[in-house]
């Protein structure tokens, strides 16, 4: 079920846990900030360009990253505009409840719109977008399970409504932007696990 969040209270004062589920059930579009985690295995891949980790043979990883923030969306008319007005805002304006580092190479920028969750790598000249980061089973994914009331959680979309609730999706199914993206990715290697699988099973412990 959406929800109507304190954002001040989530960023401030909340949990890694409570920003991901803001960022997932919140009333309206929302975006989050990733930024790798303090840790050994992620040394070699901070601040680095994505061509450099292809260089090194290194793809984003959802587990090397935390959701340090998530606020609603606001509406805009192109994407790459929104995503530069983000960066702006996250290197010469930060938000009073913002306790990251400035927007830099490496970071994540995720946007839900319409239910639909994409992530978009912070590269040395404008954004990459990941399609394969959330796709996998990470902490994130795992939040999202627990959030939702049935078992097609995996698609990327938060329904929420249990099976015998979902509309009929005999004629036509509509898929997903991430279902698309898995089908015109069959016969390409395998993507690297998301971000969304790690924070579930990271809450079970």
């Amino acid at each position: 079920m959406s929800k109507v969040f304190e954002w001040d209270e989530i960023n401030g004062q909340g949990s890694e846990q409570d920003r991901v589920e803001a960022f997932l059930t919140d009333t309206t579009d929302t975006y989050a900030i990733l930024q790798l985690r303090q840790a050994p295995e992620t040394d070699e891949e901070r601040f680095l360009s994505y061509s450099a980790l292809h260089k090194k043979q290194i793809e984003p990883d959802v587990d090397h990253y935390e959701m340090v923030y998530a606020a609603p969306l606001i509406p805009y008319a192109d994407q790459q505009t929104m995503m530069e007005d983000l960066y702006r805002k996250f290197n010469i304006a930060h938000p009073e409840d913002f306790h990251g580092h400035s927007l830099s190479i490496s970071d994540v920028i995720a946007i839900r719109q319409d239910g639909v969750v994409s992530a978009h790598y912070v590269d040395t000249i404008g954004f990459q977008e990941l399609p394969g980061f959330f796709s996998g089973r990470n902490h994130i994914r795992t939040l999202e399970d627990m959030l939702e009331q049935n078992d097609n959680q995996l698609d990327g979309v938060i329904n929420n409504l249990p099976e015998e609730m979902q509309p009929c999706k005999c004629e036509s199914k509509k898929e997903s932007v991430l279902d698309q993206l898995k089908d015109l990715q069959q016969s390409a290697p395998e993507p690297p696990k998301d971000l969304a699988e790690k924070l579930l099973e990271k809450i079970r412990e």
